[in-house]
């Protein structure tokens, strides 16, 4: 069984560290998704409260048993060792972590409009687990070539003095990253979660927050507190009883490192990202002029070109949850993805559920095999199936950082998933990997290596 270690890093600058998240990551378990650095300015990042709340607090009464029960079973490893190698101290809280989804999320976004910071959104239930994601975009199968980017400021009217029909603008069709949440979720309902967005909900975002069920808004800024539509939100959130909490995030920005990739070059991808769909154009052309006199090719204002690929955009949300991880040497994760387009299942490297990360051993090096981390950590790709919100992950894709070993292979394959997307195999010649290509090739499950367009993305909390 080959080990994870030595991949691509993701960056945290960190500006405050004050906020203590409440325990809830009993909702989920540690997988593998590989980070090996990591810098930060200040000392210590917010999480939970004490070193040993995470994945179960024990009282010095409870300790003593669970250290004499490891202690005999383990043939002598000391829990309370000075020597025993700790958890990894800087790993993302559960609000950061959230909160990140959101933003990464926002850059999927078509919007051009470098003034109008674009929203995405991230519900998580009440086991802490995402079961919808959104960002601001027109509907499904709403061209974004053939319906209007323009905002109705005057700005990007012709007579700067005058406004735009509001037919001619996007506000008549934009769908907002709130609602885009709701509407993705993979689970039954979200009655009882929380949403994090960047920005406080307008009104008719708050009508479908309140009537969805969710009981709480986490939001960085609300930049329009004074106008009747925020009003109108806080109206409708108090009346309704939905909690809203202003988080300051702990850190000020995050990079997402892959490693590899041109930053500056025009790839395939990038330029297809550019293009405009002239036959739908046409296709919706009388249409749009009987309806709205709208001619799509005389559009002052087009979609941005520099919106994340679908492939970089999952890829990006493996690599931001490996920063969940504890464990000090390898921090990796998982993203399961169905045929919508759909986020179903995230995980990243660590114990099973209710094992103590303060407990048992993160040490990759030891005299004894059962004091390594090896035999007690449950891998992404394991936890991100077991972690599902949605019934079944058949037919599903998965992304993570490495290819998956002969263990998770196994459950990849037993789930039902058909695609693997990887973007390192620097084990390709262990005897794990050899067996993984056997099952996979065997069961028809596809293979494909990702090879970014970016060498990074950069999350900015301040912006």
């Amino acid at each position: 069984m080959h080990c994870r270690h030595h991949l691509p890093s993701i960056v945290l600058l960190v500006v405050a560290s004050s906020y203590a998240h409440p325990s809830l990551s009993a909702a989920k378990s540690d997988t593998s998704f590989p980070f090996t650095s990591v810098t930060k300015t200040s000392s210590k990042m917010a999480d939970e409260p004490k070193a040993n709340t995470d994945k179960g607090s024990h009282q010095p009464n409870h300790n003593k048993n669970i250290r004499e029960i490891i202690r005999l079973e383990s043939r002598g490893y000391d829990i309370d060792s000075p020597n025993k190698v700790p958890k990894r101290p800087d790993y993302l809280s559960w609000d950061d972590y959230f909160l990140a989804v959101a933003y990464l999320s926002a850059q999927r976004s078509k919007d051009p409009h470098p003034s109008k910071k674009c929203d995405g959104a991230c519900v998580v239930d009440a086991m802490g687990r995402i079961v919808g994601i959104g960002y601001d975009g027109f509907p499904r199968g709403c061209s974004d070539d053939c319906l209007p980017w323009a905002s109705p400021a005057a700005s990007d009217a012709e007579d700067m003095e005058q406004e735009l029909a509001w037919l001619h603008t996007r506000e008549p069709y934009l769908c907002n990253a709130e609602i885009n949440a709701i509407l993705n979720k993979c689970s039954t309902d979200v009655v009882g979660g929380r949403m994090f967005v960047p920005n406080f909900p307008s009104n008719e975002c708050a009508k479908f927050i309140i009537q969805s069920g969710i009981t709480e808004i986490i939001y960085v800024k609300d930049d329009d507190v004074d106008s009747d539509s925020s009003r109108a939100s806080r109206i409708l959130f108090e009346v309704a009883g939905v909690k809203m909490t202003k988080r300051k995030p702990s850190i000020a920005s995050l990079k997402i490192s892959f490693g590899v990739g041109s930053p500056n070059s025009e790839t395939n991808e990038s330029i297809e990202n550019a293009k405009l769909n002239e036959d739908e154009m046409e296709k919706y052309l009388g249409l749009l002029q009987r309806e709205a006199a709208i001619d799509p090719f005389q559009f002052k204002v087009t979609k941005r070109s520099d919106y994340l690929s679908w492939d970089e955009y999952f890829m990006g949300v493996a690599f931001l949850s490996a920063q969940r991880s504890k464990d000090p040497n390898t921090q990796v994760g998982a993203c399961i993805v169905d045929s919508n387009k759909c986020i179903i299942g995230i995980g990243y490297n660590g114990f099973p559920r209710g094992c103590s990360d303060a407990v048992l051993p993160w040490a990759r090096n030891a005299e004894h095999n059962l004091h390594k981390k090896y035999p007690y950590v449950v891998h992404a790709e394991v936890n991100a199936v077991l972690n599902k919100c949605s019934a079944s992950v058949r037919g599903a894709t998965i992304y993570v950082a490495l290819f998956p070993c002969n263990e998770c292979s196994k459950v990849i394959i037993q789930s039902g998933i058909r695609e693997v997307v990887y973007l390192h195999d620097i084990y390709h010649d262990t005897d794990a990997c050899r067996a993984s290509r056997i099952m996979f090739k065997m069961a028809g499950v596809k293979l494909r290596q990702y090879h970014p367009e970016h060498q990074e993305i950069v999350i900015d909390f301040e912006s």
